[in-house]
This record gives C-alpha cells, sequence and structure tokens, in this order.
C-alpha cells in the first residue's frame, strides 16, 4: 500500500507503506509524474513513431497544459527527466505546426481549380548512407556521383569515433585536404 502525504512545504511525498515496518522508499518518481511520462508516449511519442498524425492533431489541444503541469512536476521534484520531456513534446508541436503549414502551402501550390482529378503521391525522404551525406555537405556534391573512395573511407573511419561531430569531422577533413 503507499500512501501520499503533504509536507509543511506544500511538496507531495511518496510514503510507500507495508507490513514489516521497513521503508523500501525507492528513487523512483512519484506516481504523478510516472502518470504524465505515459500520457506522453500513449498520445505523442508512439503515434510520431507510427507515423499516426491523425492521432496527434487530435491530442495537440491539451499539449501545451501538458507541458505546463511537467514544468510543475519538474519544480517539485527536480526530476531531470521531465526536461527533456518537455523538449520532446516542443519538438513535437513544431512538427506538427510544420506539417500542417505545408500541407497547406501544398494545397495553394498544387490547387489551380481547373483540374478534374489528381493525385499527389508524397514519398518518404530517401537517405544516403551517412558517409556519403557528410561528403555532399561539406566537400558538395561530386560530378556523374563520382565520390572518392578514399575521403568516403577516411569519412567512414571518423564515423566510427563515438560521439563525433560534424565540426570535428569538417575540421578533419579540410586538414587532411591541405
Amino acid at each position: 500500500m503507499a500512501a501520499s502525504t503533504i509536507s509543511l512545504t506544500g511538496k507531495q511525498n511518496y510514503n510507500p507503506l507495508n507490513l514489516t515496518g521497513i521503508n523500501n522508499k525507492s528513487n523512483s518518481s512519484p506516481h504523478y509524474v510516472l502518470k504524465i511520462k505515459r500520457i506522453i508516449f500513449d498520445r505523442y511519442i508512439t503515434p510520431i513513431l507510427g507515423k499516426n498524425w491523425k492521432i496527434l492533431k487530435e491530442n495537440l489541444f491539451q499539449i501545451n497544459s501538458i507541458m505546463n503541469k511537467v514544468d510543475i512536476f519538474y519544480e517539485n521534484t527536480k526530476d531531470e527527466s521531465l526536461i527533456v520531456y518537455k523538449y520532446m513534446l516542443q519538438v513535437i508541436k513544431g512538427t506538427i505546426d510544420t506539417t500542417e503549414e505545408l500541407n497547406t502551402l501544398e494545397g495553394k501550390l498544387f490547387d489551380n481549380g481547373k483540374d478534374v482529378a489528381k493525385m499527389n503521391f508524397k514519398l518518404p525522404r530517401i537517405r544516403l548512407k551517412p558517409e556519403m551525406e557528410l561528403y555532399n555537405l561539406i566537400i558538395g556534391k561530386p560530378d556523374k556521383k563520382l565520390y572518392d573512395k578514399h575521403i568516403l573511407a577516411y569519412i567512414s573511419e571518423l564515423l566510427q569515433t563515438e560521439y563525433i561531430t560534424f565540426k570535428e569531422i569538417e575540421s578533419k577533413l579540410k586538414l587532411r585536404a591541405n
């Protein structure tokens, strides 16, 4: 059995009680923090992973109030993971807003009012291997799509370094070119 109490500071404390008299209080988050995390996962993160935009749009109306609760819960618990959840919600909100703007612009761009029927296909962007993406960003796209194999191998070798940044790769490639 678990009891929740409020201290004189106004902070809610979660106190697990048992018949042995031993306090098995663990470092886990309070139940209300776990509940808000589950809500965020169920309503926002899982649908975005499944590209289920309908569920995301349906739950967008409460994203601001959930972010406010996350702020309040962070102030009460100082649980650092709540900051990550807040940032994820901000990213999701921005992504949904951008997607809706793009859909509106596409509608204006492709709707000339003269077509009887039209079909548009949205295809996911095809990404190159990371080595080639970095090659294109730093050196530029090669003519006739002929990449320098030695540079690709060097970039691939650099990517083996844990947590390497784009700037580090760029500077090492420039040093090697000189």
